[in-house]
């Protein structure tokens, strides 16, 4: 795992799986993006599409920066405007099954806009979602 989400995790008093199932309390006036690293993170996971890294363990990393920068989508737009086919579509097959949620409707929003020959069919996948944020927003641009 990337040191900056390791440091992530110990800043925010959550591990991986428990940012997947609740997030972060915004209720409580906290928000991912006052991690005193946050913008080096970020830096970080556009380091990583402008390498064309297609290793699974930094891929994974990315697509979890992406999920914790859920507000602002810069990674999403990032992925989006600089990826390489190849690239992109390992990424998206690794999010379909991806443990947040948070990345997974971004890579709804990602496969509308890019639209790679069979986004339709992962679209569909995706409305399938357990989550009911990733399901909404694939259904948003299948109907």
């Amino acid at each position: 795992m990337n040191t900056y989400l390791e440091q992530f995790w110990k800043w925010s008093n959550r591990t991986f799986d428990e940012y997947a199932r609740i997030g972060m309390n915004q209720n409580k006036g906290e928000y991912e993006d006052q991690f005193p690293l946050f913008d080096e993170m970020i830096a970080y996971a556009r380091t990583v599409v402008d390498n064309v890294v297609t290793d699974d363990s930094d891929l994974d990393d990315l697509l979890t920066i992406m999920a914790l920068d859920n507000e602002a989508e810069t990674v999403l737009d990032y992925v989006e405007g600089n990826s390489t086919a190849d690239q992109f579509d390992k990424i998206i097959a690794l999010a379909l099954t991806h443990a947040q949620p948070h990345a997974r409707w971004q890579i709804a929003e990602l496969l509308y806009r890019r639209k790679p020959k069979n986004y339709m069919e992962l679209l569909y996948v995706l409305s399938q979602d357990e989550h009911p944020s990733v399901r909404q927003r694939a259904q948003n641009y299948i109907h």
